[in-house]
């Protein structure tokens, strides 16, 4: 058998993660498989071998994945966000290049719309993340960059659940009260976890999970409208959307409260 190479997209991702973090670990990194992959179909294996889930039209010999160890040696990145962006870009449409991705006991997959599903495998994938490329020879040799670097000034086109996450946190700590830092209005400004799929169509993830936390809030304001206007608060202070934006937003999510949450914010 020929010797194998690995399809260039992949390629160009695992050089998209050196020089994101040049320092990270790679002692969990790989690409062609083992003899247990090999006895098995599995992406790993070279694709003329017979051993893999797809095939695909050429007569290349060629490994459709790798692993990238999770460790990257970046203040401000985990394998975490780096997934996150990745597996939200192709929900989005943005791109199209990878069948599968498997991190932390979770696995999003393009036959299922990237939403994400508890993993059984064997292999819980805490170590690593795997990403598997498609059989396709336009998305197999498509090398363009995949978002990660793009990400660094972590502005608002790459804003992941995680950041959305810990910028709420912090204005949170930094202006409540010690008694209220655990209670329901905290758990209310969270967005849904996001490794669950909650039906984004949008194109623009920011803007989907900005709709998603307003969504929160006609559920938080049953219990207590001052607690919805300190998150609509948070929401100006926090992400840089206009008042007007705010406003607009807030009458959309709370619909008859909405002048009632208005008060409070001008209070």
């Amino acid at each position: 058998m020929a010797s194998w190479i690995l399809v260039p997209c992949l390629v160009s991702l695992r050089n998209e993660f050196n020089a994101l973090a040049p320092r990270r670990d790679k002692s969990s990194d790989g690409s062609i498989g083992d003899a247990a992959h090999a006895s098995s179909s599995s992406d790993h294996n070279p694709d003329e071998t017979g051993a893999t889930p797809y095939e695909d039209s050429d007569s290349r010999n060629e490994v459709h994945a790798i692993d990238v160890d999770k460790d990257l040696r970046k203040a401000g990145w985990s394998m975490q966000k780096a997934v996150e962006i990745i597996v939200t870009r192709h929900r989005s449409g943005q791109d199209n290049r990878l069948q599968n991705v498997i991190y932390n006991r979770y696995i999003w997959s393009r036959s299922w719309s990237w939403a994400a599903r508890t993993y059984t495998g064997s292999n819980p994938h805490d170590k690593h993340a795997h990403f598997s490329a498609r059989y396709t020879s336009t998305q197999e040799n498509n090398t363009r960059a995949w978002g990660l670097l793009e990400a660094e000034d972590d502005d608002m086109a790459t804003i992941t659940q995680s950041d959305f996450n810990a910028r709420m946190d912090a204005w949170w700590n930094s202006r409540m009260s010690p008694s209220a830092k655990d209670n329901a209005a905290r758990t209310a400004l969270r967005v849904a976890p996001w490794q669950q799929e909650v039906g984004r169509s949008d194109k623009s993830t920011h803007h989907v999970l900005f709709t998603e936390m307003y969504g929160m809030l006609e559920q938080l304001v049953q219990a207590s409208p001052e607690a919805a206007a300190q998150v609509a608060l948070a929401a100006m202070a926090e992400t840089g959307r206009s008042t007007e934006e705010t406003a607009a937003a807030l009458r959309s999510a709370l619909g008859d409260r909405a002048e009632e949450v208005g008060r409070l914010l001008v209070a």
